[in-house]
């Protein structure tokens, strides 16, 4: 479709596209004013490590070693986002706020004018209730006809700092909202990790008593070994044999302080867990596993062999690096297989769950690692014990008591100073996450209002225009009506004239040219032409001439050139013809078919010199007495003494889709005018009509269109009818006259 056409088009629908654009347009801006305003506010937490935080917990395990990273990685912040408005940070919020919301029963009625004041000032319980944590955090399409306050956070883009927005019907109820969701969030951090410290302390306690019984009873039997004979020198072979049980002594204190971090981080997420009723396991037996105690046996019997490796070979050695490899397949079976144990039988998960069961599998790999390492070094220890004592030199008995003393005095010393850092971690703030900005009041409240009235208007507008467009080219596509000559002259009926409504010189202009083609020089006129519409004419399109305007024109146009003509007013239903020519009703067709009259004495000059007009009678008649009338002999005897005694006679009848006289009477007409209205007369109903006065009179009719393309007033046109009329500025308004205006003989439709 080119740029021109459908311009065109949209300018031929203006009336609709105003219609729509004006709903659209309208109606948001009253919703945007009879919508109940909403104020946002907006806190932001940001999220950082702090390189004295970072040293700290990676003393205790708290976290792992990303806690040094600069800024958060990408699991970190898809983590805090989905962590913020968790039930354990919203709820508080809640109860403090004593948070409410009103009911859309209330809400609907609060569209009435003055009657949210009413409410709000002398019923501020009616109509309200408490809200919920879904309500608060569940915001959609409905919110904005019926809003209540919610909130939301998000990681900003490009920055490792967490947006809390909310919204509320008022800007303190907004501010509070925000402030009171971002210092929630930050204590449940601090909590979490405080929590998470007091576990590990609670482990630690549990195994200090039996760490200072080991460090005394290898004084014991230090002090035992020395009382014995004077010690000899140790030989290079026991000095390697020591050595070697040294530092895996070493290896075992430090592979069992890491069991202890790991069984504490594991106690603090089961209680976590324990505490939240929905995630409760439906039996203690689930706590183990065959699966993964097998696991584990595979995992001592590969750290031993890890063990004897090392003792032979370097790290780089394919033998070694194949045994670290299968350590870690058993890791990761142990941790998959505890993630089925932890979360499998659990009523719902949530990001909180979620969280808490990843960690809890990932402890439980590790405790499983340390415990099978563990068993591994006491089956090796005990081997090098064996062999220490069957040692011939007496002086590694003395030299194995002191390596004992020295590994339980450092395992002591080690527990002590986890025991010290973890109560340190009870009493400081270790959450990684501070308020920067609180929501305070802005300068300038009407830019944090919603809806926003300048908004919504601009919506309206685009929208307006979007859905004006879109109807406009709905309304053309499904559009069945004739649109066009050419359109028309494809219905089977050639089209002999274009009748146009606005212009009425132009009318009188297309009522010669309709008389030349009717009447040529040569050949023989028709005496008696039918004029019908295919449909009968809206009473609003006055300015439409009809079938009754087109016998009137035609009539003038053929007496202005000499010749005598008869129009007559076949209509016996709906007499029109003497009300358009100024004649007062009185007798006419009906009487005279009815013999109550002279047919000569109700045929009354017009105003245009030869031209006659044969009223429709004094009486609206039924369409069975109509009928009754029309199709009697003495109608065709009226016809042919008519014919005898004019040169035209021009018959106005029913409109031929809606009656069947236009049928009846074909039959005795020399030519057959069927008007058919622009954009008005559906194709299927012309084709019809003409089929149908075909198939009656033995001859096809002709067509004379009614409105060309050319009525439409361009929009300069309009533009100059607006400014003539001065209506912006409140002038007196000026008359539309138009001198050129049609006589009422050829009037108006």
């Amino acid at each position: 479709m080119e740029v021109r056409q459908l311009l065109r088009l949209l300018w031929h629908r203006r009336r609709l596209m105003t219609l729509v654009f004006s709903v659209v347009f309208i109606g948001l801006a009253a919703l945007t004013l009879l919508c109940e305003t909403q104020y946002v506010a907006s806190a932001k937490v940001y999220l950082y490590h702090s390189s004295i935080k970072a040293t700290l917990l990676s003393r205790i395990t708290l976290d792992t070693a990303s806690m040094g990273a600069a800024s958060l990685t990408d699991a970190e912040r898809a983590t805090y986002e989905d962590l913020a408005i968790t039930v354990p940070v919203v709820r508080p919020l809640l109860t403090e706020l004593n948070l409410k919301r009103k009911r859309k029963s209330l809400q609907i009625l609060e569209f009435i004018p003055f009657m949210r004041f009413l409410t709000d000032r002398f019923l501020p319980n009616v109509g309200r209730r408490d809200m919920t944590y879904e309500e608060l955090t569940n915001k959609s399409l409905v919110n904005m006809i019926f809003p209540r306050p919610s909130l939301k956070a998000a990681m900003m883009e490009d920055a490792d700092i967490l947006e809390f927005s909310s919204s509320a019907e008022s800007l303190e109820l907004a501010m509070a909202l925000a402030n009171g969701a971002a210092k929630s969030f930050v204590a449940q951090d601090t909590a979490m990790r405080q929590n998470e410290c007091r576990e590990l302390v609670a482990t630690v306690d549990k195994e200090l008593p039996r760490a200072r019984a080991d460090f005394e009873q290898a004084l014991v039997e230090q002090s035992q070994v020395r009382q014995r004979e004077k010690i000899a020198s140790l030989d290079s072979e026991a000095e390697q044999l020591l050595t070697r049980y040294y530092s895996l002594a070493g290896s075992r204190d430090s592979n069992r302080l890491e069991l202890l971090k790991a069984q504490g981080m594991l106690a603090n997420v089961k209680a976590q867990i324990t505490k939240r009723p929905e995630f409760r396991k439906t039996s203690e037996s689930l706590q183990r596993s065959s699966l993964i105690d097998s696991i584990k046996l595979t995992l001592r019997d590969l750290y031993m062999d890890l063990a004897v490796a090392k003792t032979r070979m370097t790290p780089e050695h394919p033998q070694y690096k194949e045994i670290e490899s299968k350590i870690e397949e058993a890791k990761k079976l142990i941790k998959g297989e505890s993630l089925k144990v932890y979360g499998s039988e659990t009523i719902s998960t949530d990001q909180t769950f979620s969280y808490l069961n990843d960690r809890s599998a990932e402890y439980a790999a590790q405790i499983a690692g340390y415990e099978s390492q563990d068993a591994a070094f006491g089956t090796l220890l005990g081997a090098l014990e064996d062999k220490i004592q069957a040692f011939p030199d007496r002086a590694a008995a003395d030299a194995l008591a002191k390596f004992r003393v020295a590994g339980a005095e450092m395992f002591l010393s080690n527990l002590n100073n986890l025991a010290s850092a973890a109560q340190a971690g009870q009493r400081l703030d270790l959450s990684i996450a501070h308020v920067v900005e609180q929501a305070s009041r802005p300068g300038k409240i009407e830019d944090y209002m919603r809806p926003k009235l300048s908004l919504m208007l601009a919506v309206g507008l685009v929208l307006g225009c979007f859905l004006a467009v879109c109807a406009a080219l709905v309304a053309a596509y499904a559009d069945e009506s004739v649109g066009s000559a050419a359109a028309l002259a494809g219905l089977g009926a050639p089209v002999i004239a274009a009748v146009p409504c606005r212009s009425a010189t132009d009318r009188l202009q297309a009522f010669r040219r309709l008389r030349d083609t009717l009447f040529p020089l040569a050949g023989n006129p028709p005496r008696l032409v039918l004029v019908a519409d295919v449909a009968a004419k809206p009473p609003l399109d006055r300015d439409v001439p009809d079938a009754m305007a087109v016998v009137l024109g035609l009539g003038m146009s053929l007496a202005r050139s000499g010749r005598s003509v008869a129009a007559v007013d076949t209509v016996l239903t709906h007499p029109t013809l003497h009300a358009r020519t100024g004649l007062p009703l009185g007798p006419g067709l009906a009487e005279a078919i009815g013999g109550k009259v002279f047919r000569d004495a109700v045929i009354l000059p017009g105003e245009e010199p030869g031209l006659f007009i044969l009223p429709a009678g004094e009486a609206v008649l039924t369409a069975a007495a109509a009928d009754r009338l029309l199709d009697s002999p003495a109608m065709a005897l009226l016809l042919d003494g008519l014919i005898r005694r004019f040169d035209v006679v021009l018959l106005a009848v029913a409109p031929a889709s809606q009656s069947g006289d236009a049928g009846s009477l074909a039959r005795h007409a020399d030519a057959i005018l069927l008007t058919v209205r622009l954009d008005a007369d559906q194709c299927a109903t012309v084709a019809a009509t003409i089929a149908d006065l075909a198939a009656a009179a033995g001859k096809t009719p002709q067509t004379v269109v009614l409105g060309v393309p050319d009525d439409e007033p361009t929009p300069r046109e309009v533009w100059t009818e607006l400014r003539a009329r001065r209506w912006w500025w409140g002038g007196e308004k000026k008359k539309n006259t138009k001198d050129e205006r049609m006589p009422p003989a050829a009037g108006r439709g």
